[in-house]
């Protein structure tokens, strides 16, 4: 019986060791940024109210290895994280709310033409966008992630961002 429980514990210890080697590190770098993004908005969110000038920049490096997720104010940074994209890539748009999946997000999000999203006193969201194609959120925010509907980040005009499409 010791026998028994003994092989069961080493080939539990090295299933644990070979499915590790099987299992791909760039798995989780959608999921990670997308948690990240959401978790930032909302704190961007909860900072604007009654302040003005309240903003989240999302930057890819140059080289696409990984992506700067910034919250800043007129006061400057207030919080900033580095995620790892791997082979994650990176879209979005303003106002359309077809599925990511459907609909790939219209600008591509690099280094020269990172997403911001700003806030408003009252935590809605005022012009924003990827650079080069900013304006005003009437219908959502669209932050497509590997053009997969559930990676995938949308902020409503009220500011609340989720996971998913964007089904306002």
């Amino acid at each position: 019986m010791v026998e028994i429980v003994a092989t069961i514990a080493i080939i539990g210890i090295m299933s644990a060791f070979v499915v590790s080697r099987f299992i791909d590190g760039d798995s989780f770098n959608a999921p990670v940024l997308r948690d990240q993004l959401i978790s930032l908005i909302r704190s961007a969110q909860q900072n604007s109210l009654g302040r003005p000038d309240v903003s989240v920049t999302l930057t890819p490096d140059g080289a696409g290895s990984t992506a700067t997720i910034t919250t800043s104010d007129d006061g400057g940074n207030m919080q900033s994280v580095t995620v790892d994209l791997g082979e994650v890539s990176l879209s979005g748009d303003i106002n359309i709310t077809d599925s990511c999946g459907s609909t790939a997000g219209s600008d591509t999000i690099s280094n020269a033409a990172p997403m911001t999203i700003n806030f408003g006193e009252l935590g809605d969201l005022t012009d924003s966008g990827v650079t080069g194609s900013t304006g005003a959120v009437n219908s959502a925010l669209r932050i497509c992630i590997n053009n997969d509907p559930v990676a995938s980040v949308c902020v409503s005009p009220s500011g609340f961002a989720y996971a998913g499409d964007c089904d306002v």
